[in-house]
């Protein structure tokens, strides 16, 4: 976990032994690269500084994810972190390789105010129930909503409160006023709005687009919200690539945050394929991904009337296709640039486009669509959606509101938190996204038609073992079935979502 607060009894580390040919330090200078080092072991001892504790493990080369338990008894509760050092030995005791953390161990808070968790295996988010006041239980939960507009709806009446949280989403991103004073909010206003979230128990993610790199104004926002019950998680730069702000920025306002409120993580939405991904990234701990491709000429801008391609124009999607792969895509590359980097994985949220009829964007997502998009971020490991913006459509407020009633549950967030994505092959039929997420005997089976059109072939999605039974149908036509084991079905409509769980 990001952090351990009072109450926790045992955590636990990731150690990662993966085989690496971008970074890293040499395996041995002596020994044949071919050999098979999955073979080999590593004897890995993890020692914290100021404590007694020292951790001993075996992990096998080329490994990833092993988790190494150890109880929080012993070290004391603080806001310093500890500094943790790991040391990774050859079987031979020829060569000892090291690595550096940070453990956080925080005191019980006594203002009232909320944790927030960031699950460094899985990439989710584990929060307290904040309506029940003191609670040692975790939860995951997945985030699904909006950004909302304050100006424009949220601030006219307390009583919109209510009906967000009626219509199913479990969190609220707030888009601050640029057009007043202070480039933020009436706090007076918005103190009686968190105060109705802390009631009706509406998480809220709090943004700071517009001030964040004023660190007076931060640190004075922060200090005021900080207590609420209702803060989930902070958001600083909205797409500081695409507006290239300093790129050193959010790093240094991240710093400042953690600072003044280490109980609760921070996210930034970057709106490029890569523009300084390295600089921007190291100030957040989630990043969003805004990738708009309805209705797009990708080709041709018709706002600046210039051509599009990988070095010039804008086209509304930054070196995009005009295609739900898109999303995919940008995703997937997020993560890949991490491993590049050579840095620990990032959570990542999807940003669905759920606007239409401006600039580039010549109408709004269908109701499909927006459901589409939806599923295929969570396909690619996004672990929270924020859509882009409120209030919609009259036609995707209601489909939101209905996929909320299935995304946002405990049912769903047990297996997306709760597992590593599992990308699955799917044979015949369209072109189609699957993914999977396994706890215990059961999976979690996503499966997308990505055509727009219907279609008769018989499709086969492939799981990584024989299932026995379907067990829940939680969105779309429940016509799978099980052949060998499989997932097969045969025909479906243009944008189909399917939403099972299987057992094995």
């Amino acid at each position: 976990m990001s952090l351990y607060a009072s109450g926790d009894r045992a955590g636990s580390f990731i150690v990662d032994a993966e085989i690496s040919h971008l970074h890293g330090e040499q395996w041995d200078d002596d020994e044949e690269v071919s050999r098979d080092l999955g073979s080999q072991d590593l004897e890995v001892e993890i020692s914290i500084d100021e404590t007694q504790l020292h951790l001993k493990h075996t992990v096998a080369v080329d490994s990833s994810s092993t988790e190494v338990d150890f109880p929080l008894r012993g070290i004391p509760a603080r806001f310093e972190p500890y500094s943790v050092t790991v040391k990774a030995s050859r079987h031979d005791g020829r060569k000892v390789y090291t690595a550096k953390t940070q453990l956080y161990h925080l005191p019980r808070r006594t203002d009232g105010g909320s944790i927030t968790k960031l699950d460094s295996l899985y990439g989710g988010l584990l929060v307290q129930n904040q309506t029940a006041g003191s609670t040692s239980t975790w939860s995951p939960l997945l985030p699904y909503s909006f950004y909302v507009s304050w100006d424009g709806w949220l601030e006219k009446s307390l009583s919109n409160v209510q009906k967000f949280k009626d219509d199913g989403y479990n969190i609220i991103h707030i888009v601050p006023n640029a057009g007043l004073a202070n480039q933020a909010f009436n706090f007076t206003v918005l103190d009686q709005f968190l105060d109705k979230c802390d009631e009706v128990g509406l998480w809220v993610m709090y943004d700071m687009r517009w001030t964040y790199k004023n660190h007076t104004s931060v640190r004075y926002q922060v200090d005021m919200l900080k207590t609420h019950r209702s803060l989930l998680l902070w958001y600083t730069g909205d797409e500081p690539d695409g507006n290239s702000d300093p790129v050193h920025a959010p790093k240094a306002t991240y710093e400042l945050i953690k600072s003044l409120d280490p109980w609760h993580p921070v996210s930034l939405c970057l709106n490029c394929y890569n523009f300084h991904y390295a600089e921007y990234s190291s100030g957040a701990d989630i990043i969003l991904s805004d990738v708009y491709p309805i209705g797009i000429n990708a080709t041709y801008s018709t706002v600046w009337d210039t051509p599009c391609n990988t070095t010039y124009g804008d086209c509304g999607c930054d070196d995009c296709k005009g295609e739900f792969e898109d999303i995919a895509v940008r995703l997937d590359r997020f993560a890949e640039y991490q491993t590049w980097l050579g840095r620990n994985p990032k959570t990542f949220w999807g940003v669905p486009m759920a606007f239409g009829n401006e600039s580039y964007w010549p109408r709004y997502p269908t109701p499909d669509e927006e459901i589409t998009m939806t599923m295929l971020s969570l396909n690619h490991n996004a672990k929270g959606i924020v859509m882009w913006d409120y209030p919609t459509s009259d036609a995707l407020a209601k489909a939101t509101s209905q996929l909320s009633r299935v995304v946002a549950s405990n049912e769903v967030a047990r297996f997306m938190l709760g597992s590593s994505t599992v990308p699955l092959s799917v044979r015949g039929g369209p072109s189609m996204d699957a993914a999977g997420w396994r706890v215990g005997d059961k999976m979690l089976v996503s499966i997308l038609s990505l055509q727009y059109s219907a279609w008769s072939s018989s499709v086969t999605v492939e799981l990584p073992e024989s299932a026995c039974a379907i067990t829940q149908v939680l969105w779309g036509s429940g016509h799978w079935r099980l052949v060998n084991g499989h997932l097969v079905k045969d025909g479906g409509e243009s944008l189909e979502t399917d939403l099972v769980v299987v057992q094995f």
